[in-house]
């Protein structure tokens, strides 16, 4: 799916398609390209002449986010939040002389914003190349913001629900935001390696203020790493909460077993014996037999019960 919006003096314009567009016509030419088929991947290329192994590095989820300056173009890939599994995707910006290209096999919630931010006639993020790159990293790393300040208000439920009682299924989404913090924090350090080339190395489709904006997003960026780096310690204390109540909660159940087994176990000791089918036994003819044997079984079970209120188990 190919997008293309030209802006010429503060003027947007919706581009129909590649055939359309005559670049040098506007001042900034965007294009955005959201899982493209080999036909729409074999236009672009042709289009920009940029190769279509160079434009597949921005599907390639394998790729490490980088700053590329090549013969005729810059490449920048950068990795962006999937807002509905919670994992990352890959972002390719290529810019060639006034176009942009964003380039993903994700849809991006990111982009997507910028591109209804846009079409309302807002042309303030086309004020350069340079400020454009800008507007789109920071949506990006603003996005893994909100998801990261959803997390915290799902650590906060699961603090109450560990509270409340061992399930399963906490320890299955403690093990789930785990991971996906993991992700979050590996994304997070290439980006700000992107960020810090950004606004140290010279690139002519930089500005001295565009830079001065990437140093604001590179801080905002170390932020974000260290309440990253923040909840999984959170979550790795939960865990070994839970893990603990749930030693615990053992701990009482094979108490209790111990108890009844011990309290029970000479009761059960004399009425085995007296169940013997032997002819002769002490007590068997007596008329006090059962009474005396009950009696000491009565006096066995007091006397453990005691003991168990002494140590406390009770």
């Amino acid at each position: 799916m190919i997008k293309i919006i030209g802006v010429k003096e503060k003027c947007i314009e919706q581009i129909e398609s590649l055939e359309d567009l005559k670049p040098e016509k506007y001042n900034i030419v965007w294009i955005d390209c959201y899982d493209p088929r080999d036909e729409e991947l074999y236009k672009i290329s042709k289009f920009l002449g940029i190769s279509i192994s160079d434009l597949q590095a921005g599907l390639d989820d394998q790729e490490i986010p980088r700053i590329e300056e090549e013969e005729n173009y810059y490449l920048i890939i950068y990795r962006t939040p999937l807002l509905e599994e919670y994992s990352t995707s890959i972002l390719g910006i290529f810019i060639k002389d006034n176009i942009v290209l964003t380039i993903h096999p994700e849809k991006i919630k990111s982009i997507e914003r910028i591109y209804n931010i846009v079409i309302t006639r807002n042309p303030n993020v086309f004020k350069s190349i340079g400020f454009f790159i800008y507007v789109i990293l920071n949506e990006v790393t603003r996005s893994y913001s909100r998801i990261l300040v959803s997390l915290e208000d799902e650590l906060e439920e699961l603090e109450d629900k560990i509270i409340s009682g061992f399930d399963q299924k906490i320890i299955e989404k403690i093990l789930h935001l785990r991971k996906t913090l993991v992700y979050f924090h590996k994304a997070l350090i290439a980006n700000r390696d992107v960020l810090v080339l950004l606004k140290r190395k010279y690139l002519p489709i930089i500005g001295k203020e565009d830079k001065e904006n990437f140093e604001d997003l590179y801080y905002d960026t170390l932020q974000l790493i260290d309440m990253s780096a923040t909840y999984r310690e959170v979550l790795t204390s939960m865990m070994d909460i839970s893990l603990s109540l749930e030693n615990i909660k053992m701990n009482q159940i094979v108490k209790i077993l111990t108890m009844v087994t011990t309290i029970f176990a000479i009761p059960m000791w004399i009425t085995g014996i007296f169940g013997m089918n032997f002819e002769y036994m002490p007590l068997i003819s007596s008329p006090y037999g059962f009474w005396l044997s009950f009696t000491f079984m009565l006096i066995s079970i007091i006397f453990f019960i005691y003991v168990f209120k002494k140590m406390r188990w009770i």
